[in-house]
């Protein structure tokens, strides 16, 4: 065969051989070094108040993978799941040539996220106090970083007129004794106490949480406990399958022996909502508990 004939064809197929390597070692400089405009940037999202605000300010598209939590809204599912927010991998990140990681300050490891900012990645990371003030903060925050000044305005005028609606019609009334409780089956189930989602969220409603002053975070309690905490109303997580008043309370008979139970006053709430942070539905469940609350209202 001619020389010149051979050599035309083993250049090619030796460029070919290093191709990969090529490709991927330059992609993530390119990606982690993307000086386009906020809406042309490729994210990732961890903890699911964070994707939430993510598309409530019409930003959603740019997201290019979520971790475990973030389950709403629908069309998230879509998008490849990356873990659960505490056990991130930088090598499963820098994979999808992401330009920006964001999340709240639980995220992690440490050890991933020094990976990722040392690769050039931007990371942000953003506090889950659990207030109305919070989530003002996070979402001004994130709609100036995405330049979704305009949008994020009117989200929060939006959240803020429910949660303002809601004090209105708790103002001036005795506060109803509300537990929130997380029910696994043939186990005591777990209630919310202080420093929780659930906590906030009821004090939002115009509920008062007897279990906050007793202790942090979630705790499962025994049947004796429960009835002490004599709860007037129960919230608990629907679990996003339309799990039942009538299913919990099967499962948990205890309660049937409780003030919620004996009026039928157990509302559930869709459990995603209380998930890495409130998110921009909390003015509308926040109202809508305050009604339930107060149905004299």
């Amino acid at each position: 065969m001619n020389k010149t004939i051979v050599k035309k064809l083993l250049v090619p197929l030796a460029m070919a051989a290093l191709l990969p390597l090529s490709f991927s070692t330059t992609a993530v400089v390119i990606n982690t070094q993307n000086n386009g405009s906020a809406d042309e940037k490729r994210i990732i999202s961890a903890g699911s108040g964070i994707t939430e605000i993510i598309y409530a300010l019409g930003a959603g598209d740019q997201l290019v993978a979520v971790d475990l939590t973030s389950n709403y809204p629908p069309q998230v599912n879509k998008l490849p799941k990356l873990g659960y927010h505490k056990q991130l991998s930088a090598e499963g990140i820098l994979a999808l040539q992401p330009d920006m990681l964001i999340g709240t300050d639980d995220m992690g490891p440490e050890t991933t996220l020094t990976q990722l900012e040392m690769a050039g990645l931007e990371v942000e990371s953003y506090a889950t106090k659990h207030s109305a003030e919070s989530i003002h903060q996070r979402i001004r925050s994130l709609a100036t970083l995405l330049d979704k000044e305009k949008e994020g305005k009117a989200l929060w005028r939006s959240i803020d007129s429910d949660l303002k609606a809601a004090k209105e019609i708790a103002d001036g009334k005795d506060k109803p004794r509300v537990l929130f409780l997380l029910a696994m089956e043939g186990r005591n189930p777990s209630v919310s106490g202080a420093g929780t989602e659930a906590n906030a969220l009821i004090k939002l409603a115009g509920g008062f949480n007897p279990a906050e002053a007793q202790f942090n975070s979630y705790k499962p309690l025994s049947n004796e406990s429960l009835l002490t905490l004599a709860p007037d109303v129960i919230i608990y997580s629907d679990r996003g399958r339309g799990f039942t008043m009538e299913q919990l309370l099967d499962s948990q008979p205890v309660l049937k022996q409780t003030p919620a139970g004996k009026n039928a006053r157990v509302i559930p709430v869709d459990g995603r909502l209380l998930l890495g942070g409130l998110g921009p539905r909390t003015g509308e469940t926040a109202l809508s508990l305050a009604k339930a609350f107060y149905p004299e209202s």
